[in-house]
């Protein structure tokens, strides 16, 4: 079996021959604006070292080792930026709130994130603090820890979807030329009326003429309402005693 291949935290934080205006961090955050702007695909060791006005991409190799390397660092500044607090709350679901809510509002910001965490394992440092916070806030519920790992595992994937969705919804308003919700409901306008006088979707139909234009904010809360109601009920409440949190 072969040796893994080192981690980008493995490699000398100062290498020899090191640029002044040369970092990890430094590398991590252009490489971010690029995919912020253009998408991960975007990302390439000659795009990030025009961005740092880096002389060449083989400048960069000695902080980064390679492009999996800037991967690793851009997963793992997103991360950081979810910014959980220092200690997680008193109740385990207050906790799972502001897992969940910080995660989005990051995700949101970074769209590509969903794309390249499938491709890299999460081992940078606020990765697995991320990680050992979420479980801490689990440890009082006197739950196996494949379980509580399982119970973070949801939340924080509910949160990587919702923000996963919402960003192929921006996608599609850019490739259509719509900024806004009044601007989508006009461009829709003739197609949700076929839609309506068609006969076929009744319920669709109500739904259409009736039904009150959801919130986003509110559309996530209550999924994560009603998924921490379902961990409650299906995990918690079988392992505790009656009124047990």
């Amino acid at each position: 079996m072969s040796e893994p291949t080192p981690l980008v935290w493995d490699l000398p934080a100062e290498p020899r021959g090191a640029r002044l205006h040369l970092s990890q961090a430094a590398i991590a955050a252009a490489a971010i604006r690029v995919a912020d702007a253009d998408g991960e695909h975007a990302v390439t060791m000659r795009r990030v070292a025009k961005e740092l006005g880096a002389a060449t991409p083989m400048s960069l190799y000695r902080y980064v080792g390679g492009k999996d390397g800037i991967i690793d660092l851009m997963l793992d500044q997103v991360f950081g930026e979810i910014g959980l607090p220092k200690k997680p709350a008193e109740h385990w679901r207050e906790s799972m709130h502001i897992l969940a809510t910080r995660s989005r509002g990051a995700l949101r910001r970074h769209p590509w994130f969903t794309a390249l965490a499938h491709q890299r394992p999460l081992f940078g440092p606020n990765a697995l603090a991320h990680n050992e916070w979420s479980l801490t806030a689990l440890a009082g519920l006197g739950l196996p820890i494949g379980t509580a790992m399982s119970v973070v595992t949801m939340v924080f994937g509910y949160a990587v979807s919702y923000a996963q969705n919402e960003a192929e919804e921006d996608r599609m308003r850019s490739r259509i030329g719509v900024h806004t919700d009044a601007e989508l409901r006009a461009t829709a306008a003739p197609y949700i009326e076929r839609i309506v006088n068609d006969g076929r979707y009744p319920l669709l139909a109500r739904w259409i003429s009736e039904g009150a234009a959801a919130q986003p904010d509110d559309q996530f809360l209550l999924g994560l309402d009603c998924l921490l109601d379902g961990i409650q009920s299906r995990i918690l409440n079988a392992g505790l005693p009656p009124g047990g949190n």
